[in-house]
């Protein structure tokens, strides 16, 4: 049996120990970042996770040009494979907004290397360099699996783009407390 004592001191050992942990630098063998990292930078802790109240404004459609000294990114969900489900998408770890099916939002980001979180039950990352004055559009996939919705996030091209957001509508949405 294991005197008391020793226990504590392995319990206070690991309490300080296990949170040093969570803000490594998670890489592999080969000295690249693990899924884990990427979706630590993309999505950020779970306690930061936001929660969405949203709906879909049919009226309004801007597609605004980006500013000289920002990149402006477009999240589209063209698909109504299970719309009334949520994609969430964070940046750097800072949740932007959500979309349902056949919506879009946008942002503007500085220009630099991002990481970027699509969130349905599952989350998908993306890492991507973007430039000022430059448009992209970020798709976000939903297909439903057996036991939950799964999410892709990818890359589209401008054509592709701006071809799906003509027939999205505007997602627009706020936090719940």
């Amino acid at each position: 049996m294991i005197p008391l004592r020793k226990l504590l001191a392995a319990a206070v050992g690991l309490l300080v120990v296990l949170p040093l942990f969570a803000f490594a630098d998670y890489q592999d063998d080969s000295g690249q970042p693990t899924s884990y990292d990427l979706e630590l930078r993309a999505c950020g802790t779970k306690a930061n996770e936001v929660d969405y109240e949203t709906r879909t404004d049919k009226g309004d459609h801007p597609t605004p040009q980006p500013p000289a000294d920002k990149a402006l990114i477009y999240i589209l969900r063209p698909s109504m494979m299970g719309h009334k489900f949520q994609s969430k998408l964070a940046v750097d770890g800072e949740w932007k907004g959500v979309n349902r099916g056949n919506n879009y939002f946008y942002f503007t980001l500085e220009p630099g290397v991002h990481h970027f979180c699509s969130a349905t039950e599952t989350y998908s990352v993306l890492k991507l360099e973007v430039e000022a004055g430059k448009t992209y559009y970020l798709q976000q996939h939903v297909r439903m699996g057996v036991k939950e919705q799964r999410g892709k996030l990818g890359v589209l091209t401008e054509e592709e783009g701006k071809a799906k957001l003509a027939h999205a509508h505007l997602s627009v949405w706020e936090a719940r407390n």
